[in-house]
C-alpha cells in the first residue's frame, strides 16, 4: 500500500508562495482525521485542528507552532482542484489489493451529492455525482469518478473509469442502467470480467433469458430462506447456459441467471423475478453470494456518507469543496476499513482521539 501522506504531497497547489503558512498536504489531512472522529462542517474542522494542535505539531515535525484554521481549510476545499484530488485518490486507493491475482468482484454505482443541488423543483440544474468501484473482498473504495451531470452521463463516466481501472482479472457488477453492449465491450477490452442486471430497458435481451429460464434445465440451483426483519421470504437462484443468439451481441457472455423471490413481507406477499448475464462460469451458490455482495456498496458506502458523513445534508454547498470533501471522507472510510471496521460509527469510538492506533496507515 502507498504511503497516503506521500500521495497527499502531490496534490497541486493552488496558491501563492507567500500565501502559503501551511503545507496543503496537511490542511487535506486534518480534514480527513476530523472526518474520522465527526467533524463535517468548516468551524468544527477548524474546532478538531485547534483541539489536537500539540500533538499535530509534533507528530508531523511542523514549522509553525499553529495549525490551520477554519478558513484556511474553507479556502483549501474550494480552490483544489477536484480532478487532481481524484486521480491521487485513485493512484493510492488502487494500491489498497494485493495483486491482479485475487478474482476480487468489484461494485460500481452511481450516487448524486445532494448538498449541491439548489433547486430540487428543477429538473434542469446541475449537481455532482460520484462513480465509485467498491471492492468486495476489501471493503474498500477502489476508484472514484467525479462528474457534473449537465457535462456528461453516469454511463459515459462508468466507461471512462473501467478503461481506467488498473487491475486485470476483476468481475464488475452493475445494475441495468449498465446494461449496455459499449460498457461490457470495454469490461472485456480491459481484460475484466461483468455481472450485469438486465431489466426491460433491454427488450430482446430480456425475452431471450426469460424463454432459456422457462424452457431450459438450469445447470445450478441454490435455494435459501431469509426471516429476517419482519420477511418471510425464499430466494431461489438458477444459472443457465448462454445461447449462441447471445454471443455475437454480447462480449464474452457465458452465463444466464435467475433470481425467484417469493414470501411475505409483514402481512404482504411478495413475488420477484430478476435476471442477470456474466462473462463468468460460477454455480449457482457463489451467483447468489456475489449477487448479495452488490449491495455492499448502498449498505457500506453510500449509506455511510448519508448518514455518517451527512452528504446531502452539508451546509457545504460550492460546487469544488462539496465535491474534494467527499473525496477526503472517501479515504476516512477506506481507513477505517483498513483498521477492520465494517461499521464506521464503531471504528470512531475504537479511534477517540487515539492518534498512534492510525499513524501506521498514513505513512
Amino acid at each position: 500500500m502507498d504511503s497516503l501522506i506521500k500521495e497527499l504531497k502531490k496534490v497541486k497547489d493552488f496558491r501563492r508562495r507567500q500565501g502559503r503558512r501551511h503545507p496543503l498536504w496537511l490542511v487535506l489531512l486534518i480534514v480527513i482525521l476530523a472526518a474520522m472522529q465527526g467533524y463535517l462542517g468548516y468551524r468544527a474542522m477548524g474546532d478538531f485542528a485547534k483541539a489536537n494542535q500539540q500533538l499535530i505539531v509534533k507528530k508531523f515535525k511542523i514549522s509553525s507552532p499553529k495549525v490551520p484554521s477554519s478558513s484556511t481549510i474553507r479556502r483549501v476545499l474550494m480552490g483544489v482542484d477536484w480532478s487532481n484530488l481524484q486521480d491521487i485518490f485513485n493512484q493510492w486507493s488502487s494500491s489498497l489489493c494485493e495483486s491482479d491475482d485475487l478474482r476480487d468482484w468489484v461494485c460500481i454505482d452511481g450516487k448524486s451529492l445532494g448538498s449541491t443541488v439548489d433547486n430540487f423543483g428543477n429538473s434542469h440544474q446541475n449537481f455532482v455525482s460520484f462513480v465509485s468501484l467498491y471492492s468486495q473482498e476489501y471493503q474498500v473504495v477502489l476508484g472514484l469518478n467525479c462528474f457534473e451531470n449537465k457535462r456528461c452521463s453516469e454511463i459515459k463516466q462508468v466507461q471512462e473509469i473501467i478503461e481506467d481501472f488498473p487491475l486485470k482479472n476483476q468481475v464488475f457488477t452493475l445494475d441495468a442502467l449498465h446494461c449496455q453492449k459499449q460498457t461490457v465491450k470495454k469490461i472485456i477490452e480491459s481484460k475484466n470480467h461483468y455481472l450485469i442486471t438486465v431489466k426491460k430497458n433491454q427488450k430482446k435481451l430480456y425475452q431471450a433469458l426469460e424463454s432459456v429460464a422457462h424452457n431450459q434445465e438450469p445447470l445450478s440451483i441454490k435455494i435459501e430462506q431469509d426471516k429476517s426483519h419482519g420477511r418471510q421470504i425464499q430466494r431461489q437462484v438458477a444459472v443457465f447456459k448462454s445461447i449462441d443468439s447471445l454471443k455475437s451481441s454480447w462480449y464474452e457472455i457465458k452465463s444466464l441467471i435467475r433470481v425467484e423471490r417469493w414470501g411475505k413481507r409483514g402481512k404482504k406477499d411478495y413475488h420477484q423475478v430478476a435476471y442477470y448475464i456474466s462473462s463468468v462460469w460460477e454455480k449457482a451458490d457463489y451467483f447468489s453470494e456475489k449477487i448479495k455482495g452488490h449491495w455492499q456498496i448502498e449498505n457500506r458506502l453510500h449509506w455511510v456518507k448519508d448518514v455518517i458523513f451527512k452528504e446531502d445534508d452539508s451546509s457545504i454547498a460550492h460546487f469544488q469543496a462539496r465535491t474534494n470533501l467527499s473525496i477526503l471522507q472517501t479515504i476516512a472510510i477506506n481507513l477505517f476499513r483498513l483498521l477492520g471496521f465494517v461499521s464506521i460509527t464503531e471504528g470512531q469510538r475504537w479511534l477517540n482521539n487515539r492518534w498512534s492506533r492510525l499513524w501506521i496507515l498514513l505513512e
